[in-house]
């Protein structure tokens, strides 16, 4: 149902100010239900009360309540959503350019909190990008990283330096996927960085489910280890569109941008 809502004047906006918010979120309440009583009401073209008995206007006033629920639960959860999104990007940004003067003054390794303990774990991930380019859902689950290393390989005939085996998890919405380094070796290393560094680091992934299958659609993953348990990563927008549907499709050639913060296993015991 389209609603039309006029804009409150300004002095009764303005004395908003100083209210409580609960009281605000009451006023919005009932401006919405009266709206959407109304709307009703011509539905059933009836714009006078007079025509309907008091059962059916309580039918209406109690639909109408349902949907002021429903539209202000969504307005406020967006607006929740938004506030913790922007705050996980602030924190990215913030790690990345102080890694970015780090490296710039020569003191990239400077406080290093021995990171390398850090990839071995799990990591929450958040992207305003995706959420915007969603529409913004109120339902949208955004997904969560897990790094599991290895111990080195034997060392090959050509004495080459062992490389440490490395296994990601990484699940988005409802779809899941797996990466493993020895997938694409000897063309390709994936190698966790043992201190914060800007250059990113790709790695190949697949459903579990594939038995081995890689996807059609580009599904290479860069990582970006930046320090302070938070990593940046650059996932294709085919791939995304793949778990979250239509909006994505048809894009090529793009990366959908999400933070990743550690969250430490044993954060209880």
């Amino acid at each position: 149902m389209a609603v039309r809502r006029d804009a409150p004047p300004r002095d009764v906006k303005s004395s908003d100010a100083g209210s409580s918010p609960l009281a605000r979120v009451m006023r919005e309440f009932e401006e919405l239900v009266k709206t959407f009583e109304t709307g009703l009401l011509c539905s059933l073209d009836a714009p006078g009360s007079d025509t309907l008995d008091s059962a059916c206007r309580e039918d209406v006033r109690r639909e109408a309540c349902r949907l002021a629920i429903s539209d202000l639960s969504k307005k406020y959860t967006r607006k929740y959503i938004r506030r913790s999104l922007n705050a996980a990007e602030s924190e990215g940004k913030r790690v990345e350019e102080q890694l970015h003067n780090l490296t710039l003054s020569g003191d990239a390794d400077e406080d290093d909190e021995d990171l390398g303990s850090l990839h071995n774990g799990y990591f929450r991930l958040y992207s305003t990008e995706l959420f915007d380019l969603l529409g913004q859902p109120t339902d949208l689950r955004f997904g969560s990283l897990r790094f599991h290393k290895h111990a080195s390989l034997p060392e090959s005939d050509s004495q080459s330096p062992p490389s440490p085996r490395v296994n990601v998890e990484l699940a988005l919405n409802s779809s899941f996927f797996v990466a493993d380094s020895l997938e694409t070796l000897p063309y390709h290393t994936f190698r966790l960085p043992s201190t914060p560094s800007l250059q990113n680091r790709g790695i190949l992934s697949r459903k579990a489910e594939d038995n081995g299958l890689f996807p059609e659609y580009d599904s290479w993953l860069l990582f970006t280890f930046l320090g302070n348990g938070c990593i940046k990563l650059e996932v294709p927008i085919e791939m995304c569109a793949d778990v979250y549907g239509d909006r994505l499709r048809g894009r090529e050639n793009e990366e959908v941008l999400f933070w990743g913060f550690f969250v430490d296993d044993d954060i209880d015991s």
